[in-house]
Parts: C-alpha cells; sequence; structure tokens
C-alpha cells in the first residue's frame, strides 16, 4: 500500500489545494487503520481556517494544515492490542495527529486515512489516564448508516448536545438565527424533542424555503426584507439561538427574549468580532456561550435513536456531493449559498 495519502490542505490563508504527499498514518498497537470515504465541508468552521479568521485558541493547528472534521470511515486493519473495532466499523470523525510530516491537522479528516483508537482496550491494560485521546473524536455508528449521511453525523451531534447543553426542553418557544447546515440541525433537534414554537431568521430565501419544505417551522423571516422586530414582539422567547456567529444577533437577541430566557451563543464568532458590551443584553436572562461542542459523543445512541423513529432524515442535510479534487467547487457552491452543505468524496 502506499506510503502517502491524498488529502486537501491550506497552505497558507486563502489557499487551498488537494495534495498527495501527506504520509499515511501507520496504527499503532491500539489503532485500527480507517479508511475515509466521505467527509463533509463545515461552512463555518472550515471556511473559517481557509481564511485565517480563526485563532489558536479555537484550533487552528500552523499552515499548511490539512482541513476536515466531518469525516466517516470504516475500519480496515487493526493494531496488535485492538479487541473492541472489528473490521468494517463504522466511525465519524476518526483520529488524527497533531502533525502529518510537514502538515499540521486542522483537523486532518479530508485525507483518505485516519485511525480509530480503542480507548476500552487502552483502559483495561491500566494505560495512564492522560495518554488516553479525547473522547470529543471519534465515534463509532451503525454500519446501516450510508458514509455520505455518515458525512452529516458529526454536524448533527454537536447540534443535539448544543440543544442538552442549553437545557432546551419541550413546550418552549425558540428564535434560531441561521438557516444554514447547524441552523437547520438545532431546528430538527428541536422538533424532536418538542419545543412549542420555532421561528427560524436568515437572509437568503431558498435557505428558508427549503427550510418550510424540510422542516417544520412556525415562521421565517428574511432578513433582506425586513427587520426581525417588524416581524416579532419583544420579550416572546424562551431562548434565543446565534448559530451565525455574531456579537450584533446576540445583541439583538435579547430583545426578544423572556424574562428568564436564555441567550445561546452557537456560531462561531471571528477572531475580530470577539467582545460585546454584557451591559446592553436584557436584565434577568441568561447568556450561555457554546462557540466550541462539548460532549457531542455522548449523543450518538439518542440520535441514532432518532433517525431510528423518522424523526430526522440525514439525507435532507446535504444537498451536493463532490470528489475531493473539487474542493474548488465546492468552496464556490457554499460561497455563492448554492449548496445547503458539500460532502466531499475521497
Amino acid at each position: 500500500m502506499a506510503e502517502t495519502m491524498k488529502a486537501i490542505a491550506v497552505l497558507r490563508a486563502g489557499e487551498i489545494s488537494v495534495v498527495t504527499d501527506v504520509p499515511k498514518p501507520k496504527p499503532k498497537p491500539y489503532e485500527a487503520l480507517v479508511k475515509i470515504h466521505t467527509c463533509g465541508f463545515c461552512n463555518g468552521t472550515d471556511m473559517q481556517i481557509i481564511n485565517g479568521t480563526i485563532t489558536e485558541a479555537e484550533g487552528l493547528k500552523p499552515y499548511p494544515t490539512v482541513l476536515g472534521h466531518e469525516a466517516c470511515g470504516e475500519a480496515i486493519e487493526l493494531g496488535a492490542k485492538v479487541r473492541h473495532i472489528a473490521i468494517g466499523d463504522r466511525f465519524v470523525r476518526p483520529d488524527t495527529p497533531y502533525w502529518y510530516g510537514k502538515y499540521s491537522c486542522t483537523h486532518g479528516n479530508m485525507a483518505e486515512y485516519a485511525v480509530a483508537i480503542d480507548r476500552k482496550a487502552m483502559e483495561e491494560d491500566g494505560l495512564p489516564f492522560d495518554s488516553f485521546p479525547s473522547e470529543e473524536n471519534c465515534g463509532r455508528i451503525p454500519g446501516d448508516i450510508s458514509f455520505e449521511d455518515g458525512a452529516v453525523v458529526l454536524s448533527l451531534l454537536e447540534c443535539l448536545s448544543a440543544v442538552r447543553n442549553f437545557h432546551l426542553q419541550a413546550g418552549m418557544d425558540v428564535l434560531v438565527y441561521g438557516a444554514g447546515p447547524m441552523g437547520l440541525g438545532i431546528v430538527a433537534c428541536l422538533n424532536a424533542i418538542g419545543v412549542r414554537k420555532i421561528v427560524l431568521i436568515d437572509a437568503v430565501e431558498s435557505r428558508l424555503n427549503y427550510a418550510c419544505k424540510h422542516f417544520s417551522v412556525n415562521q421565517t423571516i428574511n432578513i433582506a426584507n425586513d427587520s426581525v422586530a417588524n416581524c416579532i414582539e419583544k420579550n416572546s422567547f424562551d431562548a434565543v439561538l446565534d448559530v451565525v456567529g455574531s456579537s450584533r444577533i446576540l445583541l439583538e437577541g435579547t430583545l426578544f427574549l423572556k424574562k428568564g430566557g436564555i441567550l445561546c451563543g452557537m456560531g462561531v464568532l471571528h477572531k475580530d468580532d470577539a467582545l460585546i458590551n454584557v451591559r446592553q443584553l436584557q436584565n434577568n436572562t441568561v447568556l450561555h456561550m457554546l462557540n466550541m461542542p462539548y460532549k457531542r459523543m455522548a449523543h450518538i445512541d439518542d440520535l441514532v435513536e432518532m433517525i431510528r423513529h423518522k424523526k430526522i432524515n440525514l439525507k435532507d442535510f446535504y444537498t451536493h456531493v463532490l470528489p475531493a479534487e473539487e474542493i474548488k467547487a465546492c468552496l464556490r457552491l457554499v460561497k455563492r449559498k448554492e449548496a445547503l452543505k458539500v460532502v466531499l468524496t475521497f
């Protein structure tokens, strides 16, 4: 087998390329080699990595860096001490190192291979806890979820974990800013838990129309045509979610909260938009920031159950499938908002 692999790398801010000289991972004793079949393009984080608009503290590694964190693949080779992974097991967000030779990994999933680490075997063998990889990475999914569908599972895990971490509950009225893939994932999860009312805001009419066709929303607002204040009453929502990533949205959203309501920041803020004047937030409300996922893999069983009961249809969350070699076409589709989400194949 080849010693190198194909990957999508950001060579420097603003420059992306398919490269073929990335060292292929060699599984260690507690690792399984994973053949990556697909990887979703994250319209938020991946685009910010390409543009250089996130910081090292937020996870950006030095350029050149291998992109991607939404891969889906299968185990094809087992290390000598792997006991709880079988050939053919499917994984999302497989594990990657900090470096692949001269390429760092931010987060390294847009490549032909990665690994899945047998954490349970490491624990059974008494390895020190500080040697364990993060449980935020690498989750096993059922084998009947296709690789294309699997490329959106991580996004939905992040949405479901956000809904749980924000303590959103059945019967609530919720205002959501952003009808991109994550915004629609939030809408799907809110419907699955039984909220009473969802109002969805975006500036792209086609996305709002898509939401109305594929998801249950009570009202949409196109802010390209009207202001939010003209369309809904103030102090009328139990929770307001910013899935875009904007301090302006957070400050506007606070106006629509009921007393005791939750202002939820989920979208990744740009590094030059990192300050908010909390004195402008409505009194007796809660600001809950979740710019990075928290314990997303803990919700795999919950998400699979929603899929099994047809509360969530994975195919609703992507509109295009392209080979990795067409990454620049993918960028054009995303920038022009002609694609909800693109799945890349390897």
